[in-house]
């Protein structure tokens, strides 16, 4: 169903390579702006609903970090007001709207690192970010590496951690509005931690993570109903809402 929406997007509106902004507008009824490149989507989202990039000089990652943002993503920030909900469950909710979008508009499976990425593989297709400005108000960052060029990931020393979904520009207009269209969804509804934890690899792995300021090691239980990575530390079990939960690899 959703190659058939590809294919009749394209036709309907005569797409070419870039996402287009009429079609985004018509099918979800959003204020929004797309540009080739900027600075960062969410310095820029000023007061539309959506801003769509296809590269950034400086995008935005966890902490101080930056997210490495090459030609041929979709990096996208949307603005969702009068919420009241735990950032710590919409993260991993929007991590499913993004894996069910890759999915179906272009049929490759993929699989969830707590908290924030999507992976293809072992490796990050997809980071997401989400910041709360002000009470009741969120901006949802996502960044897909949809038709980036391996040849900049390796040239960014990258190769080893990330991959690219290498998808047709044909699809990129329909697999944006989809996007848009599930994160919304993912904004409003309950968040489903019974599948996240199904497509969720770092369950069941051992974790190194950071617990009370120490750098600590555990294994990963589950995610929690409200988002939370539950940690298995000899016969404790602690709940992490925050920061990040590296794999322990073994050889």
């Amino acid at each position: 169903m959703q190659r058939l929406l590809a294919l009749y997007i394209k036709i309907r509106y005569n797409i070419t390579m870039a996402i287009n902004v009429k079609v985004l507008q018509k099918v979800t009824g959003l204020k929004i702006k797309c540009v080739e490149r900027c600075e960062s989507t969410f310095d820029e989202i000023g007061d539309y609903d959506a801003i769509a990039a296809r590269s950034q000089a400086r995008g935005s990652g966890r902490g101080d970090h930056t997210f490495f943002s090459p030609y041929g993503g979709i990096y996208l920030v949307m603005r969702e007001r009068g919420l009241n909900i735990d950032p710590h469950t919409l993260t991993p909710a929007v991590g499913l709207a993004v894996r069910d979008t890759i999915l179906n508009v272009l049929g490759i499976s993929t699989r969830l690192k707590w908290v924030n990425d999507v992976l293809y593989g072992d490796k990050k297709v997809c980071g997401i970010l989400c910041k709360c400005p002000r009470r009741g108000e969120y901006l949802i960052g996502v960044g897909v590496n949809f038709a980036v060029n391996r040849k900049d990931l390796i040239s960014a020393g990258l190769d080893g951690v990330a991959a690219t979904l290498d998808a047709s520009e044909y699809y990129a207009t329909a697999f944006t509005a989809e996007l848009i269209k599930r994160i919304h969804s993912a904004s409003l509804l309950p968040f489903d931690h019974n599948r996240y934890n199904k497509l969720c690899v770092t369950v069941g792995k051992d974790v190194s993570f950071t617990y009370n300021g120490m750098q600590t090691n555990g294994h990963a239980e589950y995610v929690e109903r409200d988002g939370s990575l539950m940690v298995r530390i000899g016969q404790a079990t602690v709940a992490v809402d925050c920061g990040e939960a590296s794999i322990i690899r073994t050889t």
